[in-house]
């Protein structure tokens, strides 16, 4: 079967047809879920940022310029999404419900956590293109340090270069967010 390349869908969905953007939800579908599973931990926030996603896509499918990579394009949709997400979600903190969440760990726990990725992602936005490129390529995509060199068309030695070199400016975001 001859498989139908991204640029042909999103032309296709552009021009209405529905089984065209549902070929492209399964292509994606997956990809993008495991990407918010890592980004949030919580896999029933990762499948309705992943819907929302979705459904961003298609409102904005005419704004997909064909010179640039469609997957480039979803992603960052995903990851703007799941940052919407929890902005909408960060609450204000009151007195009592830190007595509370003494007595739940679990309440504590997640506000916790909600707040690091919060603080991560910031960090994360504030790093060059090139460095949050391999950063988000290694950890969220999970590709190799080879994969990573032929995607981006580096000698492998760079690519290295770049995640050590991101990984010391992210040290140095997060040890300054800190204080």
């Amino acid at each position: 079967m001859n498989e139908r390349s991204d640029e042909e869908l999103v032309r296709d969905v552009a021009r209405g047809s529905i089984s065209a953007f549902e070929h492209l939800v399964r292509r994606y579908q997956r990809k993008l879920h495991a990407f918010i599973v890592h980004m949030t931990d919580d896999d029933a926030a990762a499948q309705d940022i992943v819907q929302e996603s979705f459904i961003s896509l298609y409102k904005t499918i005419d704004r997909v310029d064909p010179k640039r990579k469609f997957s480039s394009y979803v992603f960052a949709i995903a990851k703007n999404t799941a940052i919407s997400y929890f902005r909408s979600k960060k609450k204000e903190v009151s007195l009592e419900d830190i007595v509370i969440a003494g007595e739940d760990e679990s309440l504590l726990t997640e506000l916790i956590a909600s707040e690091r990725q919060h603080v991560i992602g910031q960090a994360l936005a504030k790093l060059s293109e090139k460095y949050r490129r391999v950063v988000q390529l290694y950890y969220f995509d999970d590709l190799s340090y080879e994969e990573i060199s032929k995607k981006m068309r580096l000698p492998i030695g760079t690519v290295r270069t770049h995640l050590l070199r991101a990984k010391a400016a992210l040290r140095k975001l997060l040890d300054y967010e800190k204080h």
